[in-house]
């Protein structure tokens, strides 16, 4: 897999290994193709370390709150006389922004998803049957290059 992805890839999967997963920045990089200090030095650009930690916020509790930004947005503009209930530039911009971050957060999950359930997996099978485990791993690497 490593070979065939281009470096946005290679960066996606890397972050969502770390975020998700319980990998040394070695470990990442093998799965990914590239060095540990190319790792390291996107976890520390993108501060992924931060992330993590914020992540127990959750996913959820983020999207209901930029989601109620919006339905505010919207119930003010609903609010005006008949005949001014468009946005204005300054609404439109921040409906877009808001969309745009709503958008985001519900397209990176599926990633997310997808590397948490395999992860979670592989520490199953690699319990019951190592070899098992290991030929998932080439196999699920190799799925992941048709999605990503």
């Amino acid at each position: 897999m490593a070979n065939t992805l281009k470096n946005t890839q290679k960066k996606t999967i890397a972050k969502e290994l770390y975020l998700h997963g319980e990998f040394t920045f070695e470990e990442i990089a093998a799965k990914v193709g590239c060095t540990r200090q190319t790792i390291a030095r996107w976890a520390k650009d993108d501060g992924w370390p931060e992330l993590k930690a914020s992540m127990s916020v959750g996913k959820e509790k983020t999207l209901k709150n930029l989601y109620a930004h919006v339905q505010r947005i919207n119930d003010a503009i609903l609010e005006r006389e008949e005949g001014q209930r468009t946005p204005t530039s300054a609404e439109a911009d921040i409906l877009a922004k808001l969309a745009a971050a709503i958008d985001k957060i519900e397209s990176e999950s599926g990633i997310r998803e997808l590397v948490s359930a395999g992860i979670a997996f592989l520490s199953w099978l690699r319990g019951v049957d190592a070899v098992k485990a290991i030929e998932f791993t080439d196999l699920w690497d190799a799925f992941l290059k048709t999605k990503y």
